[in-house]
């Protein structure tokens, strides 16, 4: 019996531990949302590696595996509602409503985990066509489960998305042409910069979103070429060493240029040779310096999309901007996936894995690597522009060094080459560091102000446990601590693409053939 219970616990993977730390945390009908969308996830991954004769086959294993994965969920709903909640300090429930919410997130997994799984038992042909439309289905209507159960999440999920764009597009130059950038943020920031100097009265244009989307997408390509041009001798730490400083130096300079003045170059060097300022010709800036960025203040407001029907678009309404930055992550996922399958994605790879021998089959590495850079910066660019409407204002310190990090652990987290993985390591981390995190902090501040910190004497052990327990404050511990395990663990990546995964792996292969080859 013990043995059956851990063997149904291994099958539920990763996502039987999500789906009982999410309920545990938020609570009420957190599982209902949470049970269909990791249900439809199960039921993907219980029918890999089976072969799946029939739609009623892959139905029953699916629902197998879902129902592994409710049970998790009713647990979990039920610690919450009767044992969390009082030591908490929030008000208590009575058994009803947790073992309500519990059944009904068990219900959603299981449909959810069959559905999903049935699909797979459909002919060859229409199934990947099936898939997709099913993930289209949930991601169209998450905004209406997430309002129907009152998560507010989608704020989140809107944030999740933007970094979803940035990891897509860092892939390509990391993933994809395997050239280290460790300044990626740099197009981040021009792309939001763009989009906030064009639509804004910063400079008195206040130009359409809709035309300052592809500019602001090109502006942040042409720095990709840029920043490509200096780099095409360098490989390895002296790229990232180049890359990190191009990263540093865009957030300065859009922090100092709060006093441009242009002169025209011929008549300047007149005017300073002579010891006469007024032969220069003034271009820019001539009665006054012009404040071009706003400096630390940053742009504010900017511009905002408008629709003919919906109007434009409002902070307080979440669905418009949610969709806008689904379909934008759904044509860079399409258009980098084009990529990748093109001439110039098997260039990338041939650079990767070995650019003398891609040189010496006629790769001109100069082009290829400069449209790695571009590439990877447009898809930035589009991310930048959309950050920079959503919050109608931009800072500076948005773009620190720390973002073009996150970025690339989100590359490498899900697997580098391989954009599934790149889309659940960012939807990962940024999870964890924009929800999970502050639930867990406020939790854990209620149960220390309900049961622990009045029973405790002494004042100044009272307030060092009162700062120095907060998740919140530990985040960058936690996140290197995740990272430093998942390197241990599998450094491929969560999702390694085939060819990664084989280079990770291969000295363990070579040794456990020449053990064998010993043996025998």
């Amino acid at each position: 019996m013990p043995n059956q219970v851990i063997k149904k616990i291994k099958s539920s993977g990763m996502l039987g531990p999500i789906a009982a730390l999410t309920v545990a945390l938020f609570g009420g009908w957190s599982g209902a949302v949470m049970g269909w969308l990791l249900g439809t996830a199960a039921g993907f991954r219980s029918t890999q590696g089976k072969i799946i004769a029939s739609p009623k086959m892959g139905a029953q294993i699916g629902a197998y595996a879902g129902l592994n994965l409710g049970v998790w969920f009713l647990v979990a709903s039920l610690m919450e509602g009767l044992v969390i909640r009082p030591l908490s300090g929030q008000s208590p429930t009575n058994l009803l409503m947790p073992l309500l919410s519990g059944v009904v997130a068990l219900g959603a997994a299981t449909l959810a985990a069959s559905l999903m799984a049935g699909l797979q038992g459909i002919p060859p042909g229409k199934k990947r066509r099936a898939n997709q439309i099913n993930l289209c289905f949930v991601a169209l209507l998450f905004p209406f489960a997430d309002a129907v159960a009152q998560t507010n999440w989608i704020a989140t999920i809107i944030q999740i998305l933007i970094f979803v764009m940035l990891a897509l597009g860092l892939n390509i130059t990391v993933g994809f042409a395997g050239l280290l950038d460790l300044g990626y943020a740099a197009f981040f920031a021009i792309g939001a910069y763009t989009t906030g100097l064009l639509s804004s009265p910063q400079l008195d244009l206040e130009w359409n979103f809709w035309l300052v989307l592809p500019i602001a997408a090109a502006v942040a390509a042409l720095a990709g070429l840029i920043l490509g041009t200096p780099t095409l001798r360098l490989r390895g730490d002296y790229l990232a060493i180049v890359t990190l400083g191009f990263g540093q130096i865009v957030p300065v300079l859009f922090r100092n240029l709060i006093a441009v003045r242009i002169d025209e170059p011929i008549s300047k060097m007149m005017a300073a040779v002579f010891n006469r300022p007024e032969l220069a010709i003034c271009l820019v800036g001539c009665d006054r310096p012009l404040n071009l960025t706003g400096g630390e203040a940053g742009i504010n407001p900017i511009g905002r999309p408008s629709l003919p029907i919906l109007g434009e678009f409002q902070s307080s309404n979440y669905l418009p901007w949610y969709y806008l930055i689904l379909v934008l992550v759904v044509l860079a996922y399409f258009a980098i996936g084009r990529l990748r399958n093109s001439r110039l994605g098997r260039s990338w790879a041939a650079i990767r894995e070995d650019q003398l021998a891609a040189s010496a089959m006629g790769i001109n590495l100069v082009n290829t690597k400069l449209l790695a850079f571009a590439m990877g910066a447009t898809f930035s660019g589009f991310a930048g522009a959309f950050y920079a409407a959503y919050i109608s204002a931009i800072f500076p310190s948005v773009f620190d060094f720390s973002i073009s990090v996150i970025i690339l652990c989100m590359v490498i987290l899900g697997g580098l080459g391989n954009m599934t993985g790149v889309i659940l390591g960012a939807t990962i981390i940024m999870a964890a560091d924009r929800l999970y995190l502050p639930q867990l902090a406020q939790i854990l501040k209620g149960f220390l102000n309900t049961a622990v910190l009045p029973n405790i004497a002494n004042p100044q052990f009272r307030d060092f446990l009162a700062v120095s327990l907060d998740p919140l404050q530990m985040r960058l511990f936690l996140f290197g601590l995740t990272l430093v395990i998942m390197m241990i663990v599998r450094p491929e990546g969560l999702v390694p693409d085939a060819t990664h995964k084989a280079e990770m792996h291969s000295s363990d292969a070579e040794a456990k053939k020449a053990i064998a080859s010993a043996e025998g």
